[in-house]
């Protein structure tokens, strides 16, 4: 039995290998599942993938550690550049529309926000 639970974990890892796509990043546009971000490209907030709505992969600082609360959600904004740090990608972006208590300025794991559905993103 053990076996047979080992054999099929090692299947299904390698399908879900197999299925993961990695950003590419070409020509100030990066590409994640069929998805094109660029700079002045308009988004949308949705719901936080906490259970209480905030959001885990947008935050105020580049830090991450001040994630948005789930007041934002369905706030529209805009992406301003996109960033490289420690082999990930994050969009500096703002809302529109925020709240005076937060800062204009976003900061956005793109591969979490996208990968949870935080934000929805405009396309060309």
């Amino acid at each position: 039995m053990k076996k047979v639970a080992f054999l099929l974990g090692f299947i299904f890892s390698g399908i879900s290998i197999a299925l993961a796509q990695d950003a590419v990043y070409k020509n100030d546009t990066l590409v994640y599942k069929n998805i094109k971000i660029y700079p002045m490209q308009k988004i949308q907030l949705l719901y936080g993938a906490k259970p209480d709505k905030n959001f885990v992969f947008i935050s105020n600082n580049k830090r991450m550690d001040d994630p948005l609360p789930a007041i934002v959600s369905k706030q529209k904004g805009g992406i301003l550049k996109i960033i490289k740090q420690h082999s990930k990608y994050y969009a500096v972006g703002y809302l529109s529309d925020a709240p005076a208590y937060l800062a204009k300025e976003i900061v956005i794991d793109l591969e979490g926000a996208i990968d949870n559905n935080e934000i929805k993103m405009e396309s060309k």
